[in-house]
């Protein structure tokens, strides 16, 4: 069954007599026993459009999305592709960004767990997810962040948490075939710190990084 909605939304969901511009809606799901939950409260959010295929697309089973927006100026495109999906991501501020793909339309992303949690204004975050199993976790308190996130391997594990502003962080895994998969746990704490890492080649690789300060790099490449 193709269900496809399409709706704007009013800031608190409710018609009080004032209008509240451009928070819209766009969702097309494909699957079994999905569970969409959409709360927008603010003014110019959106969670489809733009992105690769205009995103805002679930394809699938047993996948739940629960994406709250509180603000103004956020949006959030996503693409979710696979079985058993959870993805759940949480917006206070403005002006934030968020690209989620799961899959890529021909590859499953089986037992995703992707949640995002964003509080602040400007931050941008990319993350794709391709392959089985995988854990995403992601926190940011602060303004002007950026992270940019690429898991190509199965059974790989994610969480990275940011407190401060004007924080890069990077992070790619690929390669690793068995086992556990690559794993990653950063804790970053100041302003205008750049992190890169990069886990790759056919063996299991674990990155734990913790840094407080201000103005630090941090490049770590694995592999074989």
């Amino acid at each position: 069954m193709l269900r496809k909605i399409k709706l704007s939304i009013l800031a608190s969901m409710l018609f009080t007599g004032i209008a509240f511009a451009d928070n819209s809606v766009y969702i097309q799901q494909s699957g079994n026993s999905n569970t969409v939950t959409i709360t927008q409260v603010g003014s110019t959010n959106r969670v489809g459009a733009s992105g690769i295929g205009n995103q805002s697309i679930i394809n699938g089973s047993n996948n739940n999305l629960s994406v709250t927006q509180t603000g103004a100026g956020n949006m959030l495109d996503y693409d979710v592709v696979g079985n058993g999906n959870t993805v759940t991501k949480t917006v206070t501020g403005d002006t934030n960004q968020i690209t989620f793909t799961c899959g890529d339309g021909t590859t499953g992303c089986t037992n995703v767990t992707s949640t995002m949690s964003l509080q602040g204004n400007n931050n941008t975050i990319t993350s794709t997810l391709k392959g089985n199993s995988i854990n995403n976790t992601l926190n940011i308190t602060g303004d002007n962040n950026s992270v940019t996130q690429s898991i190509l391997t199965s059974l790989s594990t994610s969480q990275i948490t940011i407190l401060g502003d004007s924080n890069l962080f990077t992070s790619s895994m690929s390669g690793a075939g068995a086992g556990l998969g690559h794993s990653l746990v950063a804790a970053v704490t100041g302003t205008s710190n750049n992190h890169s890492v990069t886990q790759s080649g056919t063996v299991n690789t674990s990155v734990t990084i913790t840094t407080t300060g201000n103005s630090n790099t941090v490049t770590i490449n694995t592999g074989n």
